[in-house]
């Protein structure tokens, strides 16, 4: 690279450890400040603080990559204001901040800093921060920590430095991931190698994606699947890890974008996680790089930029930046999880399944309900582990009741806890006698319904049909199975299918106001995902 370009790459790496330090030393404490304490009238102030104060400084200019940032933006605003209400809490609170989080997404789209207040509803009110709404939401930080930086040092803050931020937020949530599957194993290579991905198709079939094939079709796919294991697992690892080089050409860039949605599209196919807010974000950013003018945008590329970036998908995977999930695991045929069903006023029996439990959908589709049994639990989410040696005994065990039970006995934890067991009977029992009293669970009218943003976990089949609000509800029934897919064999066994409780409701025309009742919905709110 020519001598006279250095300049400008330096001005890009000064501009862009500018940024990173103001998102990870402003922007993210004080995001993560209003939205735990829902502190949105603060946030207003402190954003109209942030407008005066702009007022004595030129105001930055992103260029084309603003329509990147507003459709970003669009993107969450859709999630946010189309997600079920929670039935347990009073309705109108909730109606005025989805209103509100409109309002200030139109001002967002005129005013950067009214981002602050916006991600304050959004996080904190509406339980916007969720795993598959992380990384859009960092990239809008990221669009705000730009914004107040540029605003402070007027030009010498490009939008180069901009673009670049951008693009390693984005990659490093594939980045992590790739690094997480290479420690897996004594080898950086052992997970591809070793993993049988094709297990993770048949644990998220048990598990209630696309069961409306029928079991003879799927065992033939996983029969033919088993035998791409390896060459997927390679791809996938090599599709993670391309960012590490991305920043050295354009194209480059835009192929490991493009390449990411990709491999989105084919983890939903593949187990019914659906990251639409992925898939949309990082095309839309490959458009955009596309479309930008190459004089202005040259500098972020090449081995000075390459470098820089290299150090901040480093940084952030070691938590130093951002914290992008650890998604690294084995997988196994083994599946152990709580259901929901319903018995409505009619006699009929109906699953009740997670896209129906929105906006706690997420929470619904994994692993909620492990505390209301005393059964010992050796797994997570679609049967994954984190030791190849009981993945490896899981497969020998093929089925087997007494060599599952005495692996339980070995490897497992109990996860019962009475206070959310009491907490969780309380919500459901608190939500399902407001629907049978009519509660309106949707914000969107009857006929826009199909307007609504798609969910994240996709497990809205099993052996019952769906609920779907159509009558009232007199009994609520959770049970407890086991099921094991077979490879020898291609078949799916129900090991274990029991209840674990049963909550009878009484008539709609009853009072069971009760205040304790709203805060057991925190059973299902409450996630480990922070700010």
């Amino acid at each position: 690279m020519a001598t006279s370009s250095l300049p400008a790459h330096l001005n890009v790496g000064v501009s862009v450890a500018a940024v990173v330090a103001c998102y990870r030393f402003a922007v993210s404490p004080a995001v993560r400040a209003l939205a735990r304490r829902r502190r949105v009238l603060l946030a207003v102030v402190i954003a109209l603080t942030l407008a005066v104060l702009a007022a004595f400084r030129p105001s930055p200019e992103p260029g084309p990559l603003r329509w990147f940032v507003i459709t970003v933006i669009v993107l969450l605003t859709w999630q946010g204001a189309t997600s079920d209400y929670d039935v347990t809490e009073p309705i109108a609170p909730q109606r005025r901040d989805k209103r509100l989080l409109l309002l200030l997404a139109a001002a967002s789209c005129l005013w950067p800093a009214a981002l602050l207040p916006w991600m304050t509803v959004y996080c904190g009110k509406l339980r916007g921060w969720k795993h598959h709404a992380m990384m859009p939401t960092r990239l809008l930080k990221s669009y705000l920590a730009w914004f107040l930086v540029a605003m402070l040092f007027g030009a010498t803050c490009s939008t180069a430095a901009l673009l670049m931020v951008l693009g390693c937020v984005s990659l490093s949530h594939y980045v992590k991931p790739a690094w997480s599957k290479a420690r897996l194993g004594p080898y950086p290579w052992s997970w591809a190698w070793h993993n049988r991905t094709h297990y993770l198709m048949a644990s998220a079939y048990s598990w209630g994606w696309a069961r409306f094939l029928r079991v003879e079709s799927v065992s033939r796919v996983l029969r033919r699947a088993r035998v791409l294991d390896r060459p997927v697992n390679f791809l996938a690892m090599a599709v993670e890890a391309a960012g590490l080089i991305a920043f050295l050409d354009r194209r480059l860039l835009i192929a490991a974008l493009l390449a990411t949605a990709l491999f989105n599209v084919v983890v939903a196919l593949a187990s019914g996680i659906l990251f639409w807010e992925n898939i949309v974000t990082n095309v839309a950013l490959a458009i955009t790089i596309t479309l930008l003018p190459a004089a202005e945008y040259d500098a972020v590329f090449g081995w000075p930029t390459a470098l820089i970036a290299l150090a901040m998908l480093l940084l952030s995977t070691a938590d130093l930046l951002w914290q992008p999930w650890h998604l690294g695991w084995w997988d196994s045929p083994f599946t152990a999880r709580v259901h929901w069903q319903v018995e409505t006023v009619s006699g009929m029996t109906l699953g009740l399944y997670n896209d129906f439990m929105c906006p706690y959908e997420r929470e619904y589709g994994r692993v909620l309900g492990y505390f209301l049994t005393d059964e010992p639990f050796l797994h997570g989410h679609l049967g994954i582990v984190w030791d190849r040696e009981l993945r490896d005994l899981l497969v020998q065990a093929d089925g087997n009741r007494n060599q599952l039970r005495a692996l339980k006995q070995t490897y497992g934890h109990v996860q019962a806890d009475e206070q959310q067991a009491r907490e969780h009977i309380a919500f459901l029992t608190r939500m399902f006698t407001q629907l049978n009293a009519g509660a309106r669970k949707s914000p969107l009218p009857r006929s826009l319904r199909r307007l609504k943003a798609p969910g994240g976990q996709l497990y809205r089949w099993g052996d019952l049909p769906p609920f779907r609000g159509e009558e009232p509800v007199r009994r609520i029934t959770i049970r407890y199975e086991e099921r094991c897919y077979r490879p020898a064999t291609g078949d799916f066994l129900l090991l274990t299918d029991r209840t674990v409780q049963a909550i009878d409701l009484l008539p709609p025309s009853a009072n069971h106001g009760s205040t304790s009742c709203a805060k057991s919905s925190s059973t299902a709110a409450r996630t480990s995902e922070s700010c």
